[in-house]
């Protein structure tokens, strides 16, 4: 392992800022993830950059940001976003079901790796709505963003998470898939 020195782990972080305010793609998510008992929250602007580092290709630079001028950043190997990408995959299956979907009252179910800490995606259930709560772990702190919402009805999909899932599954390289038995 290489370790860096403070001012290029700095340096690295400000270009991701950079990156992430100069080529951010815009996405919808709900705008207050800390209030968690309106279904119809008002949408703000919320946008992520994933940038691989040109110092070390096999990490990427993964940025989150609102208009409400809370961020996150954080540097992440390939294997670390194959976990992420996992996690959010078996998130978003979840959600489109009607399973464990609280008739009165949303239940929250938990999505993580027992041995990747820095991911979290809490999937939200009503009787007919899906909220993706999203959190990271990085070195400058922890973060959760309501990331996405899905309306199981028409499998309506709102919020980055859906556009993050896509970027992640578009740019990793593929794992060997199971064949069945």
């Amino acid at each position: 392992m290489r370790w860096k020195s403070p001012t290029n782990v700095l340096m690295s972080f400000l270009i991701a800022a950079l990156v992430a305010v100069a080529a951010a793609g815009t996405v919808r998510s709900a705008k207050n993830p800390d209030k968690h008992d309106s279904a119809e929250a008002e949408l703000q602007e919320d946008s992520f950059t994933l940038t691989r580092l040109l110092e070390d290709p096999r990490q990427y630079s993964l940025v989150i940001s609102g208009t409400d001028e809370r961020s996150i950043s954080g540097t992440f190997s390939v294997d670390q976003l194959q976990v992420l990408r996992a996690i959010m995959v078996e998130a978003e299956k979840f959600a489109m079901t009607v399973e464990a979907a609280g008739a009165k009252e949303p239940i929250t179910t938990r999505f993580a790796d027992r041995q990747e800490a820095a991911f979290v995606v809490d999937v939200q259930k009503d009787s007919n709505q899906s909220r993706l709560f999203l959190t990271l772990k990085t070195e400058i702190g922890r973060m959760t963003w309501e990331a996405g919402k899905i309306t199981r009805s028409t499998r309506r999909e709102d919020g980055f998470f859906f556009a993050l899932l896509s970027r992640l599954e578009s740019t990793l390289p593929k794992l060997p898939s199971q064949s069945p038995k």
